[in-house]
């Protein structure tokens, strides 16, 4: 009687189990973005990256029929989710040159050294493994890419800013990648948020982005920053598409400089009309580099602002220059200048 009990409950247990599928739908992607779209690569390396990558690196993953058995397809769903946010070959196009160098950089070393493919992986896809040649082909072309990219001596097929389809962004809580989704090709180190002639009182932040050792330059960090305008509001101009229909027409783009500093020209916001929080400047960063993800530092706020917490205005004293919160000061009857530097942790 034991013995049946102790095969009956594992079994119960696994029939349970796969009350729990995984959701086996394929990410939505913009084509255009891809490996495939972006750099054209030789029918040859495609295939070589589409046997051995893709399902892990790509949003085209092949599920194979052992991923509708739990807990095995749990195992497998989040392998893929770990891959992809680490290399997706189906968004290559949302990384400017120089990034997707130090992608191909990476990938390099790691087929070197024999840890990509993982060997768990390649006992269940014989098609995923390459004969000296094809991997010596594949590396060449990686090698050849890399070269050409830190060189600027490419063009790139698609606009790497278009990240994600505009209809996922159209939310006030989408992925923070969406703030960089109509971003100019060639962001400066000036961010005019409010043009010539918007109504304010216009202000110059300036300051410079630090690694986290505090000392070390960060240069070619993407900047984003949008705000509300002297009424309180994310007001809009009427074309505004995706997440813009949501921050409104005070918004802009940038990249800080070899030196990593950065610059925003705009007025000064006003707080929400009849709310308790502050003034501010909202700001989203993406650090260069495969596998990072943007997303949101603390606001600029104002150091003479009536609605900042006794803990906000001591970060103030206690950190000129440094912090968050702002002290304005003049310079010329028409504009007040601040400085914030930016250490990324």
């Amino acid at each position: 009687m034991k013995l049946r009990w102790l095969i009956a409950f594992p079994v119960a247990i696994l029939l349970v189990l796969q009350a729990f599928p995984i959701d086996q739908q394929l990410p939505e992607g913009n084509p255009d973005v891809s490996l495939e779209q972006v750099l054209r690569p030789p029918a040859e390396v495609a295939d070589l990256l589409k046997n051995a990558c893709y399902d892990c690196h790509s949003n085209q993953t092949r599920y194979p029929w052992y991923a509708r058995i739990q807990p095995v397809g749990w195992w497998i769903q989040r392998h893929t989710r770990s891959g992809r946010a680490e290399l997706n070959f189906s968004t290559m196009g949302q990384w400017n040159s120089a990034e997707q160098a130090d992608m191909f950089r990476h990938c390099i070393k790691l087929i070197k050294r024999g840890t990509m493919p993982l060997q768990s992986y390649l006992r269940m896809h014989p098609e995923a493994h390459w004969t000296a040649r094809q991997q010596a082909s594949l590396l060449a072309w990686l090698e050849e890419q890399s070269s050409r990219l830190e060189s600027g001596d490419v063009k790139l097929v698609a606009q790497y800013q278009q990240i994600m389809p505009s209809d996922t962004c159209d939310d006030n809580d989408a992925n923070p990648r969406c703030c960089f989704v109509q971003m100019p090709e060639n962001p400066q180190p000036v961010l005019v948020i409010a043009p010539p002639g918007e109504p304010g009182r216009r202000i110059k932040i300036s300051g410079r982005f630090f690694k986290s050792d505090g000392k070390t330059p960060y240069s070619n960090v993407l900047i984003y920053a949008y705000q509300t305008d002297t009424t309180g509001r994310y007001t809009r101009n009427g074309d505004e598409r995706g997440i813009l229909r949501w921050h409104g027409r005070l918004h802009a783009w940038g990249r800080t400089d070899e030196l990593g500093r950065y610059e925003i020209q705009t007025i000064r916001p006003a707080a929400y009309p009849g709310g308790k929080n502050p003034a501010h400047i909202h700001t989203v960063v993406w650090e260069p580099g495969a596998g990072e993800e943007p997303y949101y530092i603390k606001d600029f706020l104002f150091a003479d602002d009536p609605a900042l917490s006794n803990r906000e205005r001591e970060d103030a004293h206690r950190n000129p220059g440094r912090s968050a919160v702002l002290t304005l000061k003049s310079a010329g009857t028409d504009i007040l200048v601040a400085k914030r530097d930016i250490i990324l942790k």
